[in-house]
């Protein structure tokens, strides 16, 4: 039983990896400006990111509606960045790194959804949330 880990620690391992890239995904471009002393909107921005934690904590725990919603909008802003970065780059580096972003985005909601170590843990969570109501 030393060589592979159990299902449920390979989907809770494979869930919460795909939970902090997609976090680190749309925190990287904030920390950026942060960096560079771009503090313009510097509230919202806290905001949004403490609201994403929140959510993809709640993903973690068992909440179906989070899941939902982390799904929809990382799949759906996926698509969009995705062509923004296609339309606005017409060949710049810059336009690729959205495109890339929203392929980032889009892969981890597509693999939230279709990967089975990923549904077998989040079933068990699910199970745990429900009967914790």
């Amino acid at each position: 039983m030393s060589g592979s880990p159990l299902p449920i620690q390979s989907g809770q391992t494979t869930t919460r990896t795909l939970l902090l890239v997609i976090l680190l995904t749309a925190a990287v471009p904030v920390a950026a400006k942060w960096v560079q002393g771009d503090f313009a909107r510097w509230l919202s921005n806290a905001l949004i990111l403490v609201a994403s934690g929140w959510l993809l904590l709640n993903v973690d725990k068992g909440s179906v509606l989070a899941w939902r919603v982390t799904i929809s909008l990382s799949i759906g802003l996926g698509v969009l960045a995705m062509l923004v970065g296609l339309v606005a780059g017409q060949g710049a580096w810059g336009g690729w790194i959205v495109t890339l972003v929203g392929l980032i985005f889009m892969g981890c909601g597509l693999m939230l959804v279709g990967l089975p170590d990923v549904r077998e843990y989040l079933n068990t969570r699910w199970a745990t949330w429900r009967r914790r109501r």
